[in-house]
């Protein structure tokens, strides 16, 4: 039934824009017998000229009064409303809109927030313009664009954030994995690829299920150690690269480290026949081998050319005798 009375309205609006809406009622035969700002239609009948609008002057007189825009001066509401809309009216002697309405354009319509009923897009207002729209009025209610979600009551839309933009509420950061700390980054146990710019789950254990290698950096040593780059997607499932190896408890991957190279943590040492080694002032060392010149073949602080290695022999030798 509303619907059907918004129909009606629009196209009475639509009527009285013609020249009936000017039709004064006196009777005439030339210009001379109408009224001011009126001429004498078909010899019949007044009609007020374009650009006026037949209303009350007073109380006791009619007459035809001219249009009135947005802020200007007026007397009669119908002033307005033949070029604002009947949404306006005549307040304190200017034209306006009415409370319950604003402006755009040059016409005042209805305002409706996000959710509410509307009738046309510009029933949808969120506040001052901007560069672009950022209600709709969509299916007959109010609603955000696309990428936008409704705030404070529906009064505002505010864009969706993603991976790394700033954001105001954990609402605004759209995509799974995602929390609002300023800008949207990844909740924990959660790691950003980058390739897509959005966040997936970590992997918690060797053997699990991953689409990407991303997902398996944390089993690449620990938080306090990493080993970047020793644990990959492999096959579908989080596995050691082929230069690392599984070592602890959990099991976690770590590039293999030889007697002589640098260290960090004991996993990283193993020898060339895969002995588990330790590390020792920041240097891998065997556990349970013998090191030999090969093991030690990584560090060139802890091994001699063979060349020095028989000069020293020769001067034992020779000291001996």
């Amino acid at each position: 039934m509303r619907w059907a009375v918004l129909v009606f309205a629009l196209l009475g609006l639509a009527a009285a824009q013609g020249p009936e809406k000017r039709r004064t009622g006196n009777i005439c035969s030339v210009d001379m017998d109408c009224p001011d700002n009126a001429f004498c239609r078909q010899s019949s009948y007044c009609v007020c000229k374009d650009g006026f609008v037949y209303a009350a002057v007073n109380s006791t007189h009619k007459g035809c009064l001219k249009e009135a825009r947005n802020s200007e001066e007026c007397v009669q509401h119908i002033q307005c409303h033949s070029t604002m809309g009947v949404h306006s009216e005549c307040a304190n002697g200017v034209c306006a809109c009415t409370p319950t309405s604003h402006i755009e354009g040059d016409r005042c319509y209805e305002t409706a927030v996000i959710g509410e009923r509307c009738v046309v897009d510009q029933n949808c207002y969120l506040g001052e313009l901007g560069s672009e729209r950022q209600a709709f009025c969509v299916r007959g209610y109010c609603t955000c664009q696309l990428q936008f979600s409704p705030r404070d009551n529906g009064t505002r839309c505010v864009r969706d954030a993603v991976l790394g933009e700033e954001c105001e509420d954990q609402l605004q950061c759209a995509g799974a994995g995602l929390e609002c700390r300023g800008t949207c980054r990844c909740k924990d146990n959660w790691v950003a690829n980058n390739h897509t710019n959005s966040c997936v789950e970590s992997v918690k254990a060797l053997n699990d299920p991953c689409e990407d290698d991303v997902q398996c950096d944390a089993l690449a040593g620990t938080p306090d150690a990493r080993s970047p780059g020793a644990a990959l997607c492999l096959g579908g499932t989080c596995s050691c690269s082929y230069s690392a190896r599984a070592a602890g408890t959990p099991p976690r991957c770590w590039h293999r480290r030889r007697p002589g190279q640098e260290c960090r943590r004991d996993e990283e040492c193993v020898s060339e026949e895969d002995e588990p080694g330790y590390c020792l002032n920041g240097r891998c060392t065997c556990k349970t081998c013998s090191p030999d010149a090969r093991d030690f073949g990584g560090a060139s602080t802890l091994s001699r050319p063979p060349i020095v290695a028989a000069a020293i022999l020769s001067i034992v030798a020779i000291l001996r005798h």
